[in-house]
């Protein structure tokens, strides 16, 4: 004992240790002591060092956990597959909780060492990435957590977190001099202008103008110092653009049909900028250092007769914006699509636009454009971002794949010459939002749902796994041995060896195995809607995208209406019957009967305010019902603090119901099991992307998940099972 009190690596070699550590501290903390502290820590060929390398690249699935239980299932995921690893660490089985759920598949991150780490500070998708100029700080957005963080990037600690309540957010820019940050959103603190109808249920009628504000603040107190509202724009997606003067004295403001220019200290503003003759739009900015201000505008294209007019894309140009509002517009060569952004290279010379289908080159003071791609319309990767290295010879470009998955494509752009690939690095399947090069051009950032992920941009193999699509409808044989899934976009059905789901088979448009007739389903369904249409507002306003169940046997049919009590519709006797008296206080999210339709599992969310201070909590409520006498048995609350950096809220996708356990999965990837007779919390775990379903295996000792990551087999194991 006196020797593993000395050792160093001793508590992160045991295991329920070094679970207790990721859960008080956080996986990155952890990691970097193991760096620091740990022989062998920094090399990711030892024990240790892989140890920490995973702490970091999967931060995500290990950050803002439920309790130690999921840790310790999450990382024995991550551990098993790796066996000096695994070995290396003592006493897994002793820390493991009584029943575990533990995945099999595609783990559904990439395993590139080019990922560095992964920052998990924001509770919501990350929208914008900024590098201060010096290199010395990384400031993220967070699209609904209402907040900006500031990380050191020596030690990637978080140095300050700006918080600006009941703001939506969209983007952060530095100024040159790195004195000042502007941040972009909207909020109620410039309110919106024009309102809708009364008795407009849809919106439809009236005319709201949305309002954005910006804010700026001193990096030196990170204090705020100004504010403005923007133009009013038409459009719940639009928003403005901004770009910082060479000076960092002026902020432009792409605002509608022209550019106003904010000189935050000086006595008078300068000129408006515009208008620009039929321009619709400002799309985005660039703010070259030679002083030049370009504008991606959006135009009205006339075509002759009486046809309507097609929006079309102009570069706008002020050479010298602060002196001369003079302009000239280039739109040579520019094809009918729009673009959505602009880069201009660090030389001046070239630009690139880009929208969904690529990125082009074109030289808006020469004679046109220098390239373009040849993908088209819709098909394929559609291109999220684009970004320049500092040093003008690479192109980033951040793509997402209709089927989930992300990746980075490295362009080679030397001038004269064509450009070509120098890399590509698959990101997790993720919706991706944002993309920024350090100043040093040694690390990328990426953005997207679980955070920021940081990566070497260097050449190397792609790795991904092999089935990158969505899928949903998971199936499972009569014998348990396989699982079949629906990808929606391919309109085709895949099959997966339940034992190792990681290499799919396509095997045609209609479902291999055994499964209630849709259509047959659909029919009752209509029918007990009818029946149930004078007492059921909730379909008048929504329709059929009302909760509801059919039991396994088709015998009966439950409904939820907006804050009225479930109904269930007997679909052979006829007839129906509320289950309680009440509504849910909130809203009804799931509904599902158990494998006998004697009972009836809910779910349903509200949130509520604390009286002291106002925070806002999120409760989720399970709740089993008997069927034959309407009452609830049994009822279980999950709540969550919407304010708390450490806790998640959880938005539960899909419910499943067997004999003895119900299982439901969120957004986050959680996959939650719970006792079916109390409703208590059994186990959980988590995996990376959307889980938007899920399905018991017929002898329900294992669920079929889906959603973003493909398909995944989880197993119930009961600890000292070593069968499994």
């Amino acid at each position: 004992m006196p020797e593993r009190a000395h050792d160093p690596a001793h508590r992160f070699r045991d295991y329920a240790t070094l679970v207790e550590q990721i859960f008080t501290r956080g996986p990155q903390t952890v990691a970097d002591q193991i760096g620091n502290h740990v022989p062998g820590g920094t090399d990711p060929s030892s024990p240790p060092g892989h140890l920490r390398w995973l702490l970091l690249s999967r931060a995500h699935l290990l950050a803002r956990s439920h309790d130690r239980a999921e840790v310790a299932c999450v990382l024995y995921d991550l551990l098993a597959p790796r066996t000096p690893v695994f070995a290396w660490l003592t006493g897994v089985e002793r820390a493991l909780p009584p029943v575990r759920l533990t995945a099999r598949g595609p783990e559904g991150v990439p395993e590139d060492p080019r990922l560095v780490r992964v920052l998990t500070g924001h509770r919501a998708p990350v929208r914008s990435i900024a590098w201060s100029p010096d290199g010395e700080q990384l400031a993220t957005v967070g699209a609904y957590d209402s907040c900006v963080q500031i990380w050191r990037t020596r030690d990637w600690s978080r140095q300050e977190r700006l918080d600006i309540t009941g703001a939506s957010l969209d983007e952060a820019v530095w100024s040159p001099d790195g004195h000042r940050l502007a941040v972009l959103g909207r909020s109620d603190r410039f309110p919106d202008l024009g309102e809708h109808e009364p008795d407009d249920v849809h919106g439809r009628q009236g005319r709201v103008e949305h309002v954005h504000m910006v804010l700026v603040y001193a990096t030196a107190t990170w204090k705020e110092i100004a504010a403005t509202p923007t133009a009013p724009r038409w459009g719940t997606g639009d928003r403005p653009s901004l770009a910082w003067s060479p000076d960092s004295r002026t902020l432009a403001i792409g605002e509608d049909i022209g550019v106003r220019l904010w000189a935050m200290e000086a006595p008078e503003q300068p000129a408006w900028l515009g208008p620009v003759p039929d321009v619709r739009k400002i799309l985005d900015l660039d703010w070259h250092p030679d002083g030049t201000l370009t504008a991606l505008v959006q135009r009205e294209q006339h075509l002759s007769g009486k046809r309507p007019t097609v929006p079309a894309s102009m570069l706008v140009t002020w050479p010298e914006p602060n002196t001369a509002p003079h302009f000239r517009s280039w739109h040579e060569g520019l094809p009918g699509r729009p673009y959505a952004g602009l880069r201009r290279h660090p030389d001046g010379a070239r630009a690139c636009l880009f929208a969904g289908r690529g990125p082009d080159l074109c030289e808006p003071d020469g004679s046109g454009m220098l390239w373009q791609r040849s993908r088209f319309g819709h098909l394929g990767p559609q291109t999220r971002a684009v970004e320049w290295s500092p040093d003008g010879h690479r192109l980033a470009e951040l793509r997402s794949r209709h089927q989930g998955w992300a990746d980075i494509v490295l362009w080679g752009t030397e001038r004269g010459r064509e450009p070509s690939v120098s890399a590509r690095i698959d990101c997790a399947p993720e919706e991706t939002t944002a993309l920024a090069w350090s100043p040093g051009a040694d690390l990328l950032a990426t953005g997207g749902v679980s955070g920021v992920r940081l990566w070497r941009p260097e050449t190397g193999k792609p790795h991904h796994g092999s089935f990158d699509m969505r899928v949903t409808t998971p199936v499972w044989s009569p014998d348990g041995a396989h699982v079949a899934v629906l990808s929606p976009g391919l309109g085709e059905w895949f099959v997966v060896d339940a034992r190792d789901p990681a290499e799919p088979e396509p095997f045609g448009p209609e479902c291999p195995f055994p499964r209630r007739d849709p259509e047959k389903e659909k029919e009752l369904v209509e029918t007990a809607r009818q029946e149930g249409e004078d007492h059921d507002p909730y379909t008048g306003v929504y329709g059929r995208h009302a909760p509801d169940a059919v039991s396994p046997g088709q015998e009966l049919y439950a409904l939820a209406g907006d804050g009225d009590p479930i109904r269930v519709f007997d679909l052979r006797g006829g007839g129906s019957r509320l289950l309680g008296k009440e509504g849910p206080g909130g809203r009804w999210m799931l509904l599902r009967f158990t494998p006998q339709a004697d009972r009836l599992v809910s779910l349903h969310q509200r949130t509520l305010t604390r009286q002291d201070g106002g925070e806002r909590e999120e409760e989720l409520v399970l709740t089993l019902w008997d069927v034959a006498t309407g009452r609830p048995s049994a009822r279980e609350r999950l709540w969550r603090d919407r304010t708390s950096e450490t806790e998640r809220v959880e938005h539960p996708r899909a419910l499943a119901v067997g004999r003895t356990h119900l299982a439901w999965c969120g957004g986050e990837g959680t996959v939650a099991l719970h006792d079916s007779a109390t409703l208590k919390p059994v186990s959980r775990t988590r995996t990376t992307g959307a889980a938007t379903g899920l399905v018991f295996s017929p002898d329900e000792d294992a669920l079929a998940v889906v959603g973003d990551g493909g398909v995944r087999v989880v197993d119930l194991v009961e600890v000292g099972d070593r069968a499994r």
